[in-house]
């Protein structure tokens, strides 16, 4: 998966907030891609290790950072703290590659139902979890 379907794929993620101000929150954005890559087998392609019992990665923490530099996306506050919303580059990706975010569809939203609902701590523990449960 080279970076352009990579960012597809969690703008189309992000796209799902629906209602719920704690979505998406940097931590629970990280925490539903390792899901979606983990648990759903889509190839983003991101090296997870576990820090102090969370799995963590750096090349994801980097690629999220970019996508905030290019405006794909932006962190707006919100009551419940910051959020994690399309920017205008993030708006135009999905508009111009539709078929990539399609390819996809199935699984972010199955990722986007089970996380919709669940605590920042529920979260943390599924994708604890996950990563245990999936060696690489």
């Amino acid at each position: 998966m080279d970076d352009l379907e990579r960012r597809v794929v969690i703008l189309s993620l992000v796209a799902r907030k629906g209602d719920n101000p704690g979505l998406w929150g940097y931590a629970r954005l990280r925490k539903s891609i390792l899901l979606l890559q983990i648990e759903e087998d889509v190839p983003l392609g991101f090296v997870f290790g576990l820090e102090r019992e969370r799995p963590v990665s750096p090349e994801l923490q980097l690629f999220l950072e970019r996508m905030l530099f290019d405006n794909c996306l932006v962190s707006t506050e919100t009551p419940s703290g910051f959020r994690m919303d399309l920017g205008s580059e993030g708006i135009r990706l999905l508009k111009e590659h539709p078929d990539i975010a399609e390819r996809y569809r199935e699984q972010v939203e199955r990722v986007f139902e089970r996380v919709r609902d669940m605590s920042l701590t529920d979260l943390r523990v599924a994708a604890r979890n996950a990563y245990l449960s999936h060696p690489s």
